[in-house]
């Protein structure tokens, strides 16, 4: 019985503006209980192949089925093809900062109920996700995570996802490469399965190891520059992609040797004399920095004359900041206990504005990042971004205090607000810096989209989100100091009010609190950043 078909498969794409014809009108079927490896060299349309047939490609001419499922120009094939077909990617597919049993129990999500599945999977599930890694030699690596393996281990977690996932067609892109011989020969005998379920599976297997070709393939497809050269017996299959890799390699000696003879017959008499070098023109790599160094230099002249900016004003008036200091010393501490309180106020207030802000701002950035939304939220959401980060957090506190009155509470909102435009900005940037293959692993899985962000995007992004959320906890104890200029709380109201009175010591004291403050914060969350790369 055919499980895979495809015939008169043709996959063209563009590449540096030039059409690539990667498939060339190939036809091939595939029966259950065969295992198929598909050889050739490098650049042969192996792994394209592979993409097709999981759907993550869409073929250009020609018809493709797998376990049923049509695979059609433009159109994404549906979830419930991933019950039946199943991939292991030549990368492996992993998410890295998840651990090797979270990766294999992601094979079972076409399975599970979305929303019950962002926050546990059932007890057998697990069982048995713990039972194929350890029989893959990774009873002791469970808990590691993905990115802390070698690579074999890697290839061994991914190959048992796929076992996790259980479907009738696996298609399988150099699925030993990482192995040794031991591993090897296990995975692929576990991939086929015994008894009954081997006559019901199918494998498709691109593979480089020749002998392990011979010893487990059934029948073996040869692609050379995107066409099918040679489908049937494995031993044939080898011998012929080895006399054709040899021939090709004895045609390029005589290339080279034809191509070093053409260079000597027209090489000049004095070959110790250099080459003439190329004189740069006027848009010469040369020229182009000199320019850009004079444009640069103009700019800032230009903006220096435009604000009065005055080197001579500064160090000429070294009396008057001077006099200023000398006021402010010794602090008075006689201010500690207010001081202190509202110091612990303006903590309060960045704490909590800055927690409501990463709240606010992590769907508005998923809906604003490129590689996982679609194009007119990403310009609504851009542009609530932008509105939010163009207004300074005192205006916001004006705004606020005109509407709920004094206090901390509208210093809340200023900060929540203001810091939702930088975190949302930093979050979409860090969303659009992800690795995209786990997301494709996670498709070939039958992850639904919201399963693709909990599981491909979140734990990807997680670091660079408690990066940057530390960050803005840190500028917004800083911010919501000088909130208490227009009444909204926090340890600017003294500050405010002791300058205003020249009580410059006690404006001394509020500032060496703030600094202590913000050093112990910085520290706490420099060690933090790091032990969350780590």
């Amino acid at each position: 019985m055919s499980v895979v078909r495809v015939e008169h498969l043709q996959l063209n794409y563009e590449r540096d503006a030039q059409r690539v014809e990667a498939l060339r009108g190939i036809s091939f079927d595939v029966n259950a209980g065969e295992r198929v490896a598909i050889i050739g060299r490098s650049g042969g349309g192996k792994s394209s192949l592979m993409r097709v047939l999981s759907g993550l490609l869409s073929p250009s001419a020609g018809t493709v089925e797998a376990a049923g499922f049509r695979m059609e120009a433009g159109r994404l094939p549906p979830r419930a093809m991933y019950e039946q077909v199943g991939l292991v990617f030549q990368n492996y597919g992993l998410v890295p900062q998840l651990s090797a049993l979270q990766n294999v129990l992601c094979g079972r999500l076409l399975h599970q109920r979305s929303a019950s599945s962002l926050l546990h999977f059932p007890g057998e599930d697990r069982d048995q996700a713990r039972a194929l890694l350890e029989e893959l030699g990774l009873g002791e690596r469970l808990h590691t995570r993905s990115s802390r393996l070698s690579g074999g281990e890697q290839q061994r977690v991914a190959i048992a996802r796929l076992l996790h996932q259980n479907p009738r067609v696996m298609l399988l892109d150099e699925p030993i490469a990482s192995l040794d011989v031991h591993w090897a020969r296990m995975a692929i005998e576990r991939l086929a399965g015994g008894g009954p379920q081997s006559a019901e599976r199918a494998l498709i297997m691109v593979m480089h190891d020749l002998n392990m070709a011979r010893q487990f393939a059934t029948r073996v497809i040869v692609l050379h520059h995107g066409e099918i050269l040679f489908d049937g017996d494995p031993d044939q299959g080898c011998r012929l992609l080895e006399e054709l890799e040899s021939r090709d390699a004895t045609d390029g000696e005589v290339e080279i040797a034809v191509n070093e003879a053409a260079a000597d017959a027209t090489a000049p008499s004095d070959a110790s004399a250099p080459a003439p070098l190329p004189i740069d023109g006027l848009w010469g790599k040369t020229s182009f920095y000199v320019v850009l160094m004079l444009l640069i230099a103009g700019l800032y002249i230009w903006s220096a004359m435009g604000v009065d900016f005055s080197v001579a004003r500064i160090f000429g008036n070294a009396d008057h900041a001077a006099n200023f200091l000398s006021r402010m010393l010794p602090p008075d501490f006689s201010v500690s206990a207010n001081v202190g309180k509202s110091l612990l106020e303006t903590v309060q207030m960045a704490l909590i504005g800055t927690t409501l802000a990463a709240i606010v701002s992590l769907p508005i950035a998923t809906l604003a990042a490129r590689n996982i939304s679609a194009r007119p939220f990403q310009v609504v959401a851009r542009l609530i971004l932008n509105l939010l980060r163009t207004i300074p957090s005192i205006i916001w506190g004006l705004f606020f205090v005109a509407i709920v009155g004094l206090g901390p509470f509208p210093g809340i909102l200023a900060l929540t607000f203001y810091a939702a435009g930088y975190l949302g900005k930093f979050y979409y940037e860090g969303i659009e810096s992800i690795d995209p293959r786990p997301l494709q692993a996670l498709r070939t899985v039958g992850a639904t989209p919201l399963q693709r962000f909990r599981f491909g995007v979140f734990p990807q992004v997680l670091p660079l989100m408690l990066g940057y959320t530390l960050y803005m906890l840190e500028y917004n104890v800083r911010a919501a100091s000088i909130l208490g200029v227009v009444g909204a709380g926090g340890i600017g109201f003294y500050l405010y009010t002791y300058i205003n009175n020249f009580q410059y010591d006690r404006a001394a004291t509020a500032l060496l609190f703030l600094l202590a403050v913000v050093t112990v914060l910085d520290a706490a969350s420099s060690r933090l950043r790091a032990r969350l790369a780590g």
